[in-house]
């Protein structure tokens, strides 16, 4: 039942549309749900700049119709598997100073609006982690994209349990430069009391 809410309420949340940027960058959004009071999965929007969603039509939109169809999507979530090899697209999740296993994908879909494009997916964790120590950290190993989280609501939380407050604190390392393996971008934390 959860799985079927998370990518509805992630796309309800993205940008109207992703402003022009100089260079190849990506505006994240997250979104942590939870249950019983423990992370379960982590779902995340990706809006691209003008020139990199152009590249995704021209590449993977092949009946020109300005969409992704579900022959097409397969095309457009192998690209983004191969572009973030080494990383988990783009996603490494830590509690305390153990790396999770990569969770599992699901939900894929990418959108187009106002010619830009924007993939949403979700993380399934492989089992429910208590939010105190969690991290979670969008990095880029190649060090070519840039990651920026969305001005407005970087993050939403979803299904704490009653009494449960969650705050995020996304620390942001340089945003207009590019990431690397020692350069986190976009690392998230979570402070719940209750």
């Amino acid at each position: 039942m959860i799985r079927r809410a998370v990518l509805p309420a992630l796309i309800a949340l993205l940008p109207l549309a992703a402003p022009a940027h100089p260079e190849d960058e990506i505006l994240i959004r997250l979104l942590v749900g939870m249950e019983g009071g423990k992370v379960t999965h982590i779902g995340e929007s990706w809006t691209f700049d003008p020139s990199v969603s152009q590249w995704l039509l021209q590449s993977f939109d092949t009946n020109g119709d300005g969409r992704f169809e579900a022959d097409e999507l397969e095309g457009v979530q192998e690209a983004a598997r191969q572009n973030t090899e080494g990383s988990y697209f783009y996603t490494r999740i830590w509690k305390g100073d153990t790396q999770l296993p990569d969770p599992e994908l699901y939900g894929f879909q990418a959108t187009v609006k106002d010619g830009s494009v924007t993939m949403a997916f979700a993380l399934a964790l492989p089992q429910p982690e208590d939010p105190e120590g969690m991290r979670i950290e969008l990095y880029d190993p190649e060090n070519l994209t840039g990651l920026v989280p969305v001005k407005e609501n970087p993050v939403i939380i979803r299904g704490a349990e009653e009494g449960q407050t969650c705050v995020p604190n996304v620390a942001v390392n340089q945003p207009d430069a590019h990431g690397g393996p020692g350069d986190i971008p976009i690392a998230l934390t979570l402070a719940c009391s209750g």
